[in-house]
């Protein structure tokens, strides 16, 4: 079995779109800020286990919240180390480039290639919580 052809320009488009607009809205209805991570081992975000306690509370947008960013964690915890913190220091931490450059000794241009292929992976890993994949129809876009 082939797999389908991915559209990388627009899978990134929709991950990063994710992380700047869903991702900000999952941690304001699951009141949990990430911008205060410590370090990039994600300990402090939610684990599956304490967003899944009991079946009628995960209907309610606190407890759906909590179950998805429990999901990304356990995403992001699959992606290498390297690529991972750049998810971490962009969208969660919120540091520019220039910041994101003194930490990782990578310039603008290297780190958002870096920062596009741990943004396919995670797209890939998420697919079963939600397919942010953009699949290109016929060979083409």
């Amino acid at each position: 079995m082939l797999l389908p052809e991915l559209d990388y320009k627009a899978t990134i488009k929709r991950v990063k779109r994710f992380f700047e607009k869903d991702f900000q809205t999952l941690q304001s209805m699951a009141h949990v800020s990430y911008m205060d991570i410590k370090s990039p081992t994600l300990s402090n975000l939610p684990n599956k286990s304490v967003a899944s306690n009991g079946n009628d509370s995960k209907m309610g947008n606190h407890m759906y919240a909590l179950q998805m960013l429990a999901e990304v964690k356990e995403v992001l915890t699959g992606i290498r180390e390297n690529k991972r913190k750049f998810i971490e220091y962009r969208y969660f931490k919120c540091l520019t480039w220039y910041e994101i450059g003194e930490l990782t000794g990578y310039g603008r241009t290297q780190g958002n290639s870096i920062l596009n292929s741990a943004l396919i992976e995670f797209a890939y890993a998420f697919v079963d919580t939600e397919d942010l994949r953009v699949i290109k129809k016929n060979g083409t876009q």
